[in-house]
């Protein structure tokens, strides 16, 4: 009974509040058109979010009420009483040292504590080791600095360092949270053209505009929290996503090609690196950017990125302030109002929030 009700009470609301957050994401954006990336990315990072409010709350359940009815739909606002005293009379959980299902839940919840620790930990050790596998200077290579200088002018961020990787399964991809280094492959570079080398690497360089690193780290990290949660892997698949394409609109605004230039470059550049990238590609963990694709699902992806930079309209890349504004509003609203259905079955009452 004691693992039932965590199920009832806390993993069963968290998937179904991520898959109401989801859907009413999708509408919004959909039913608003909203094209602005950062306000995309922040509403899709609903399903990810909101599960935390399950974590911290306490739902009341009138039981006399389901002594007449079996099930209630309805609209609530977190209650964080559980974690929070409001009074001197309040009641806060307690967890007994000497109760085993207790003791097995602390363990499995240690387990998996551990479990993630040590994949962040390995992650950013990866990324590290990559970062100074072969650094190199502008000597070694002037044609790639040549790109990144005049690219970081226009854009106004800092010029990474660079660091060459042999390895045949990495993609290009930039490390770093406040300083950055450009990781990529010289097969990959002597395989593109001079125009789909220069996107290519502007392409990175935007992901550092954008602090796109800090924002897949964080996600990813709500991601991995929610390991059990399908609609978290959706969230995260769509803001990285978004990422991509974001990153494209950004190259279109600032390299003075045309958007139909920039398909082609990173479309070529995609079909080379398939060619240059060995089996054990798909073995590593993912990076915040990634030209590779393989799958029906990525090559879906593939097809609306491109159409997203052929139909790019610069001026309409990010919102006006005032919409911009009321967009926050409506996603506040989003992540504080729950959509609440309960249910009794059997002796067990179900409060999906």
């Amino acid at each position: 009974m004691f693992f039932l009700n965590i199920f009832s009470n806390y993993l069963l609301p968290i998937i179904y509040d991520s898959m109401v957050a989801l859907l009413l994401a999708l509408f919004v954006l959909s039913a608003l058109r909203i094209k602005d990336p950062y306000l995309r990315i922040l509403f899709f990072s609903l399903p990810i979010v909101k599960p935390v409010f399950i974590i911290l709350e306490s739902i009341d359940v009138n039981r006399f009420y389901f002594q007449y009815y079996k099930s209630a739909v309805g609209l609530c606002i977190p209650d964080p009483s559980n974690i929070v005293r409001l009074n001197e009379n309040a009641i806060l959980p307690t967890i007994t040292a000497s109760d085993i299902n207790h003791i097995i839940f602390l363990a499995m919840l240690g387990t998996v504590f551990i479990f993630l620790m040590f994949r962040w930990i390995n992650l950013a050790l990866f990324y590290r080791k990559l970062a100074y596998e072969e650094k190199v200077t502008r000597k070694d290579v002037p044609d790639i600095y040549g790109v990144m200088d005049e690219f970081t002018s226009k854009t106004r961020t800092v010029t990474p360092d660079v660091s060459l990787t042999h390895k045949i399964y990495i993609s290009p991809f930039v490390v770093g949270l406040r300083k950055f280094t450009l990781v990529i492959s010289p097969g990959l570079l002597d395989s593109l053209s001079i125009s789909e080398k220069e996107t290519l690497i502007q392409h990175e360089l935007c992901h550092i505009k954008r602090k796109d690193n800090l924002i897949g780290w964080v996600t990813l990290i709500l991601k991995d929290l929610n390991f059990f949660n399908p609609f978290a892997y959706i969230a995260y698949y769509l803001i990285r996503s978004e990422q991509e394409k974001a990153s494209d609109l950004l190259v279109v605004k600032y390299s003075g090609k045309s958007s139909e230039t920039v398909a082609k470059d990173i479309l070529s550049s995609i079909r080379k690196l398939k060619m240059t990238l060995g089996p054990s590609s798909q073995l590593i963990p993912v990076v915040s950017s990634t030209f590779s694709f393989s799958g029906i699902l990525n090559l879906k992806r593939l097809e609306n990125r491109i159409s997203a930079i052929i139909k790019t309209d610069v001026s309409k890349i990010y919102s006006r302030m005032f919409p911009k504004i009321l967009m926050l509003i409506l996603f506040i609203v989003l992540l504080l109002f729950q959509v609440v259905f309960t249910f009794k079955l059997g002796d067990l009452i179900f409060v999906l929030r």
